[in-house]
């Protein structure tokens, strides 16, 4: 069996950073409880069929847990990545709550094991190396200056003509929006308002033709003098 596993097929490769953010992420991958034994897979490609499996247990450093992987996906044995954690499947039509990013993540992980693969997904193991809560990510990354509206900064999207914004939550310090061009393309973007009034871009989820990939950072707009 290879110690590379990929789906990642004739398709761009996102997995770098834009301008303005600090790194990239896999979303729409399954957190579980499982340990050696796992679920069958399934024989499609479906990032929103695991529900029943996905874990509301937050991963902690220095665990290892039984993760679902499918695309985009392209690690080796090994290697280190950050995957995003959310305590729900992280479906872009569902509406979300402040507790819902309260309990959200990045999670740096290294890739230990291969238990089961197939054409379309795979149940792995990591090591967890590293937890970024939503939250924190105001305090751990460098803040990044725009002049751009933060709903407008970092993807190829912005509110505008023929794009609807829809608004998923506005609960507390938090905000999220998704952008929808027509279904072909969306954003979801996550805001964190601090206590001094600062609102601050940190999660960007992109998907341009179901290319997915996500970001995160610390984007505040620059002060006006």
């Amino acid at each position: 069996m290879s110690d590379t596993l990929s789906f990642v097929h004739d398709c761009p490769d996102l997995r770098h950073a834009p301008e303005g953010f600090s790194g990239w992420s896999y979303p729409y991958m399954v957190w579980s409880d499982f340990t050696d034994e796992v679920p069958p897979l399934s024989k499609k490609r479906n990032f929103f069929d695991s529900e029943e499996w996905h874990s509301d247990v937050i991963p902690q450093s220095g665990q290892t847990r039984t993760v679902k992987v499918c695309f985009p996906f392209e690690e080796k044995i090994g290697n280190e990545f950050y995957m995003d954690y959310t305590p729900k499947p992280d479906d872009l039509d569902d509406s979300k709550s402040a507790d819902d990013f309260e309990r959200s993540a990045v999670v740096r992980c290294r890739f230990t094991e291969l238990l089961v693969a197939n054409d379309y997904e795979a149940w792995i193991k990591v090591l967890v190396l590293e937890v970024i809560m939503f939250r924190q990510l105001v305090t751990v990354c460098d803040a990044y200056e725009t002049d751009k509206p933060l709903t407008d900064f970092g993807g190829c999207l912005g509110v505008g003509s023929g794009i609807d914004c829809r608004e998923d939550c506005s609960e507390g310090p938090w905000k999220a929006i998704t952008l929808d061009a027509q279904s072909d393309v969306t954003e979801e973007k996550v805001f964190f308002t601090d206590e001094n009034g600062v609102c601050h871009l940190v999660w960007m989820n992109e998907n341009p033709y179901n290319e997915l990939i996500s970001y995160f950072g610390n984007v505040i707009q620059k002060k006006t003098k």
